[in-house]
């Protein structure tokens, strides 16, 4: 029987367990974006404390993106001292750690919010350019892999989807035409650096077919690892899937069919939930947010007694005020 505390693969890793420490927001940054302390002792107790893998909070693209104030930036002065010290520290416990990376508005090439369908060509090759040079970045920081954010609601996920992209040339009409875009930057980065490449998605249970789709043609054109999401909140879980996760059945069924590595995210927060999850499916890994902001040593608690739930009340305030601190202990 699969445990969530079985040393497994995950592509060329060795990971400690099956669960996967994913990021939202990070707003303890000092003036110009410079990492504050408890940044590093939150990645500190984080990779001490049996997870498996680390996936950052949002690291922008752009400067003054939407989410600009609440992420990290790839383009302040000492992001490449601050966060090989933050990458050392999760490596000192043999923990791997992505990058997440993404973006909202589109301001390349001296234009404001660009839309999907008014990108030039030279705006497309600016984007990937950009998405090329934080990469190169990341991989000299000693980050282990990248994960490109194209779910959520950032704008990699607009390109995805049909009903924002609606433009006639090669990057627009067919599915593969609109992951063109996406593919194009994961060969690119694959050829120049070392990194990890996972790609988080949005999936669509209603459409199970394009979504495996997806999955496989990120895994064609050389995705290390997959992450399924949705455009919703975190407060979308919670309020609308307390008997079953959602994304179970899509996830499972992507699990059977692709040879990379799925993480399944969303909601999960108890030890025998997820053993029984796994061990019903082809799910092998399961990523978590809300607990870790909670209390980030609560795997160690829970190896330690052999079952346990997470004791975060899902009140979302971390999500909704863009913060990676629990607001109901600090009241306490």
């Amino acid at each position: 029987m699969k445990d969530i505390f079985d040393e497994c693969d995950f592509g060329e890793f060795k990971l400690k367990n099956r669960i996967i420490r994913t990021g939202l927001w990070e707003s303890q940054n000092r003036q110009h974006g410079y990492l504050k302390p408890e940044v590093f002792l939150r990645y500190e107790r984080l990779s001490k404390n049996n997870v498996g893998l680390i996936i950052t909070e949002l690291i922008s693209l752009y400067p003054h993106d939407k989410f600009s104030d609440y992420s990290h930036s790839i383009n302040y002065p000492l992001f490449m001292k601050d966060f090989k010290y933050l990458t050392d520290i999760c490596h000192e416990s043999d923990v791997p750690v992505f990058a997440q990376v993404a973006f909202a508005n589109c301001n390349v090439n001296g234009k404001q919010m660009i839309g999907v369908n008014d990108l030039t060509l030279e705006d497309i090759r600016q984007i990937q350019s950009d998405y090329i040079i934080a990469a190169r970045s990341l991989s000299f920081a000693g980050f282990d892999g990248i994960q490109l954010n194209i779910g959520n609601n950032y704008f990699l996920s607009k390109v995805i989807d049909a009903k924002e992209n609606t433009r006639s040339d090669k990057y627009g009409g067919s599915l593969a035409n609109r992951l063109r875009m996406i593919i194009e930057l994961i060969q690119a980065i694959k050829k120049i650096t070392p990194l990890h490449v996972n790609c988080r998605f949005n999936v669509n249970p209603r459409d199970e077919e394009e979504s495996l789709e997806i999955a496989r043609l990120l895994e064609k054109y050389g995705a290390d690892s997959l992450q399924l999401t949705k455009p919703s909140s975190p407060q979308f879980f919670s309020k609308d899937c307390k008997e079953k996760n959602i994304l179970f059945d899509i996830t499972d069924r992507i699990s059977g069919e692709v040879d990379v590595p799925v993480i399944l995210g969303g909601g999960l927060s108890d030890m025998g939930g997820i053993n029984d999850l796994i061990n019903k499916s082809e799910i092998s890994f399961v990523s978590m947010q809300r607990p870790f902001v909670y209390n980030p040593t609560f795997l160690s608690e829970w190896k330690k007694n052999g079952e346990g739930a997470s004791l975060c009340s899902k009140c979302n305030n971390c999500y909704w005020k863009k913060t990676s601190t629990c607001h109901m202990t600090a009241e306490e």
